[in-house]
């Protein structure tokens, strides 16, 4: 019998190192949505857009200036260097 708990041991000992990693990452993931959320209802996104001095400029985007572009094609040319 002792024999037994001496060959289980080190697969038991990992495996609750595993859970207790695991328990571990996903309470902070869980904590980290938590304060993502809180974050967002105390500061709406619109407060952001109407910031005159933001570096950071929302424009939208037609999709028909993406039918007009070369970008993905594949027949763009290198230059030869």
């Amino acid at each position: 019998m002792m024999d037994l708990i001496k060959a289980l041991l080190p697969s038991i000992c990992v495996g609750l190192l595993f859970w207790y990693v695991m328990r571990n990452i996903l309470r902070a993931d869980r904590r980290e949505r938590e304060q993502i959320e809180k974050f967002y209802s105390e500061h709406e996104v619109n407060e952001i857009t109407d910031n005159a001095e933001s570096d950071v400029k929302l424009t939208q985007s037609n999709k028909s200036d993406y039918g007009k572009s070369d970008h993905g094609k594949g027949d763009a040319t290198r230059p030869d260097g």
